[in-house]
Protein backbone atom coordinates (compact mmCIF):
# COMPACT_ATOMS: atom_id res chain seq x y z
CA UNK A 1 0.00 0.00 0.00
CA UNK A 2 1.25 3.28 -1.07
CA UNK A 3 0.40 6.35 1.97
CA UNK A 4 1.59 9.48 1.88
CA UNK A 5 4.03 8.47 -0.92
CA UNK A 6 5.71 6.03 0.96
CA UNK A 7 5.27 2.46 0.74
CA UNK A 8 4.12 0.68 3.42
CA UNK A 9 4.42 -3.49 3.64
CA UNK A 10 0.89 -4.05 5.53
CA UNK A 11 2.98 -7.21 6.75
CA UNK A 12 5.53 -5.80 8.74
CA UNK A 13 3.32 -3.17 10.25
CA UNK A 14 2.11 -4.77 13.43
CA UNK A 15 6.13 -5.73 13.94
CA UNK A 16 6.67 -2.08 13.57
CA UNK A 17 4.56 -1.43 15.71
CA UNK A 18 5.73 -3.88 18.72
CA UNK A 19 9.06 -3.33 17.83
CA UNK A 20 8.51 0.40 18.67
CA UNK A 21 6.53 -0.52 22.07
CA UNK A 22 9.12 -2.73 22.73
CA UNK A 23 12.11 -0.24 22.46
CA UNK A 24 9.96 2.28 24.12
CA UNK A 25 9.82 0.37 27.17
CA UNK A 26 13.55 -0.94 26.91
CA UNK A 27 14.42 3.00 26.32
CA UNK A 28 12.48 3.70 29.57
CA UNK A 29 14.11 1.24 31.51
CA UNK A 30 17.57 1.78 30.47
CA UNK A 31 17.17 5.48 31.63
CA UNK A 32 16.08 4.88 34.81
CA UNK A 33 19.22 2.09 35.06
CA UNK A 34 21.03 5.11 34.08
CA UNK A 35 19.59 7.50 36.74
CA UNK A 36 20.10 5.22 39.01
CA UNK A 37 23.34 4.13 38.67
CA UNK A 38 24.45 8.52 38.87
CA UNK A 39 23.57 7.47 42.81
CA UNK A 40 25.17 4.06 42.92
CA UNK A 41 22.12 2.06 42.89
CA UNK A 42 22.54 0.52 40.43
CA UNK A 43 21.82 -3.15 40.29
CA UNK A 44 23.45 -6.54 38.63
CA UNK A 45 19.67 -7.67 38.75
CA UNK A 46 18.99 -4.59 36.32
CA UNK A 47 21.92 -4.48 34.09
CA UNK A 48 21.43 -8.40 33.64
CA UNK A 49 17.89 -7.74 32.63
CA UNK A 50 18.90 -4.97 30.27
CA UNK A 51 21.70 -7.90 28.21
CA UNK A 52 18.35 -10.24 28.40
CA UNK A 53 15.86 -8.25 26.85
CA UNK A 54 18.60 -6.47 24.29
CA UNK A 55 18.99 -10.40 23.30
CA UNK A 56 15.23 -11.08 22.86
CA UNK A 57 14.42 -8.01 20.89
CA UNK A 58 17.61 -8.60 18.56
CA UNK A 59 16.37 -12.17 17.97
CA UNK A 60 12.35 -11.70 17.65
CA UNK A 61 13.42 -8.46 15.47
CA UNK A 62 16.55 -8.09 13.89
CA UNK A 63 17.93 -11.13 13.16
CA UNK A 64 14.87 -13.42 13.32
CA UNK A 65 14.90 -17.66 12.89
CA UNK A 66 12.06 -17.12 10.91
CA UNK A 67 12.96 -15.62 7.42
CA UNK A 68 12.76 -13.30 6.65
CA UNK A 69 15.42 -12.62 9.60
CA UNK A 70 14.56 -8.46 9.89
CA UNK A 71 10.98 -8.41 10.66
CA UNK A 72 10.79 -4.88 10.71
CA UNK A 73 11.30 -2.53 7.75
CA UNK A 74 14.25 -0.22 7.74
CA UNK A 75 14.19 3.51 9.09
CA UNK A 76 13.63 5.32 5.25
CA UNK A 77 16.51 7.43 3.97
CA UNK A 78 16.06 10.46 3.62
Amino acid sequence: HILDKQLIVVNFLVNDLRFYLEMDRFSRFADCEEAAARFNMRSEKGGAFLKKKLDIISRLFLNSDIPPKLRVRPRDLP
